[in-house]
């Protein structure tokens, strides 16, 4: 349920980007059961999020590849919740990059306006109400991919956008201390997609040390870490099973 008046503002909320589905619903709910208020951010309505609305989420849409859609997020959040305990950027955009080159570089703006640019506006625009957060420190978290260090030239295009949020990380790690954190996790193989056949599952897990796929769960156990952790920022946590090795 979305607060009323000025007094009912949340207080040191949790917003989650990309929170309709997978990872980022976990994350939402996740956070939710440990008693945070949690804004879910969503670009195309999902069972999920009518669930996250039933357990009291504040659920809020947008394309964060229109520049409009992130300002309406930002004022959103602003008038929901006095302050915020952090920004979970989990939003991501996925493809193979295209053969021709005019929609590689269609592809290319796209994954730059998701993955590095609406972080940042919303990182800028929401920095106020992180430093409102009631706890000693508040929290920004970009989650990247272990592609950002090792890029795979047939996903060249997302790899170089999710390498450059994580360059973010480390700039807005020294530009937002000491009161906001701003750290990255690197996903490995968390949750195969529908596309993955048995051939392509089997060869993922066989590169991968753990062997096994991670769930989501891990995800949020780093965030979880990472939060609790008063001692850490400009980090790149690997949470991949140990396929970065590969």
């Amino acid at each position: 349920m979305r607060p009323t008046t000025a007094s009912s503002l949340f207080d040191d909320a949790i917003l989650v980007t990309g929170a309709g589905r997978r990872v980022g619903l976990h994350l939402a709910r996740r956070l939710m059961r440990s008693g945070h208020p949690v804004i879910a951010h969503y670009r195309s309505r999902t069972e999920g999020i009518d669930g996250l609305e039933q357990e009291g989420a504040v659920c809020v849409q947008a394309d964060l590849a229109v520049n409009e859609d992130v300002e309406r997020l930002s004022a959103t959040v602003r008038n929901v919740a006095r302050s915020l305990r952090a920004v979970v950027h989990n939003a991501s955009s996925f493809a193979v990059t295209a053969a021709d080159p005019r929609e590689a570089l269609v592809q290319l703006d796209l994954f730059y306006a998701v993955h590095m640019r609406a972080p940042f506006a919303l990182n800028l625009a929401l920095a106020d109400l992180l430093h409102r957060c009631s706890a000693r420190h508040a929290d920004i978290v970009h989650i990247t991919d272990i592609y950002a260090d090792k890029p795979n030239p047939v996903f060249d295009a997302y790899c170089a956008t999710k390498a450059g949020l994580q360059n973010l990380t480390l700039s807005l790690a020294k530009r937002l201390a000491p009161k906001i954190k701003v750290n990255a996790i690197q996903p490995g193989p968390i949750l195969f997609k529908e596309w993955h056949g048995p051939e392509a599952r089997t060869r993922v897990l066989a590169e991968t040390p753990m062997g096994e796929e991670g769930g989501a769960e891990a995800i949020g156990l780093a965030v979880e870490a990472i939060l609790a952790n008063h001692y850490q920022t400009g980090a790149v946590v690997a949470v991949d099973g140990g396929r970065r090795l590969a």
